[in-house]
């Protein structure tokens, strides 16, 4: 990794001497090691998608080009770089979009209502999410007050390192060691309202042979064990909400160990494909019919076409209560590549691996931001690629 890096510091003008670059290790493990340069502890989110895109030719070139821009979306993600997720994702060998079908007669409903309508009577509801793409977990983030209200009290989150059960509980905010998808803004944001909410935040992946049926017994352990009339929300990846009578998911097995059938709402399949006139529907997220999906692989209760767009979305999950709020950056602090990071100010001072509520990738020239905020203290930092601290500022939404 070292000499890795040292490529990129030389590509950047910081190494005078000469370099050959390696032959590229497994993009995710290289990713893994660049975020961790910086503070110690901290996430470092521009050098990682820096460092994947100077080795591109590399990449192209081997056996790994898959997971190559499997990471790049990843980490573009990671990095609230969301115009740049969909495009790294659809370059994957192999990709296909479904099939175009004919356009449906009538308008796509609106998908929170009927998701909120469904739920009131039901005691598990198991979300997807494309793990490359926080609009997934956005919309979860959406609706949990409505959740909540309804009697929801667990969120089980596949993403979560259960050894940090314990400190997060005890934070009430994530860390860097609380997942590894945990560390973009949207997931952090969604595990801070959760606890403020109320919500007991649950981990219950499982990586052995029977992963599946081990998610399914951890999950209900933690929530239907101790209080079996638990009221339980899931966010999982892709098909481990697949209710197929034939998969072996986790969701089946949460069917056949509890006996309750869960509500599955599929939020993967409609982005990546269906009729044309989608493409010209507002960014939200709509509820469409199977019928309208015939390339689907995953069987679910309800599908969800999810087109939110959350470039510049804040902390607040579309709550009114967020105020609009500019950063201006002195032009003396200016020095590209740079990436702005906005904490709340307590979980900064206690935890130097807060996970921020807002990352922002500069672009060129570019001297402000602007992002909806919840009321609170905050701190901005402006740091260079190899973690560098160019600028903060504290400042406070009231």
């Amino acid at each position: 990794m070292k000499l890795q890096l040292a490529g990129w510091l030389l590509s950047a003008g910081l190494l005078g001497t000469a370099w050959i670059a390696p032959e590229p290790a497994n993009p995710f493990v290289l990713v893994s090691e660049a975020a961790r340069v910086g503070p110690v502890g901290s996430v470092n989110y521009l050098l990682p998608l820096l460092e994947l895109r100077r080795q591109r030719p590399a990449y192209l070139q081997g056996a790994q080009v898959g997971t190559y821009w499997q990471a790049l979306a990843t980490f573009a993600a990671m990095a609230s770089e969301l115009d740049s997720v969909a495009y790294y994702w659809r370059q994957q060998p192999g990709y296909a979009a479904p099939a175009p079908v004919a356009a449906p007669a009538t308008a796509l409903p609106l998908a929170a209502a009927t998701i909120l309508a469904q739920t009131k009577a039901r005691q598990l509801v198991l979300f997807n999410e494309e793990h490359t793409q926080p609009r997934g977990r956005w919309l979860v983030g959406s609706l949990l007050p409505a959740l909540y209200q309804q009697g929801f009290r667990y969120l089980a989150l596949e993403a979560l390192e259960a050894a940090d059960s314990a400190g997060l509980r005890q934070r009430g905010y994530p860390v860097a060691a609380s997942g590894f998808y945990t560390n973009e803004p949207h997931f952090g944001n969604l595990i801070r309202q959760a606890r403020q909410l109320g919500f007991h935040v649950i981990a219950y992946d499982a990586f052995s042979e029977d992963r599946e049926c081990d998610q399914a017994r951890n999950l209900l352990a933690a929530t239907l064990g101790p209080h079996p009339q638990a009221r339980v929300v899931v966010l999982a990846g892709h098909g481990h909400i697949n209710e197929n009578s034939t998969a072996q998911t986790m969701a089946t097995w949460v069917h056949k160990l509890s006996g309750i059938d869960p509500l599955t709402i599929e939020q993967t399949h409609a982005a990546a494909g269906g009729p044309a006139s989608w493409a010209t529907l507002k960014p939200g997220a709509y509820l469409v019919p199977p019928a309208s999906l015939p390339g689907r692989s995953l069987t679910c209760d309800l599908y969800v076409l999810n087109k939110l767009a959350l470039a510049g979305a804040g902390n607040g999950f579309g709550n009114p209560a967020a105020r609009p709020t500019r950063l201006v950056i002195p032009p003396d602090s200016l020095r590209p590549p740079q990436v702005l990071l906005v904490y709340y100010q307590r979980e900064k001072q206690a935890q130097a691996g807060a996970v921020p509520v807002a990352v922002h990738c500069l672009r060129p020239r570019e001297t402000s931001v602007h992002l909806p905020l919840l009321p609170g203290t905050y701190v901005a930092e402006l740091r260079t690629a190899p973690g560098l601290r160019c600028w903060q500022k504290t400042f406070s939404v009231l």
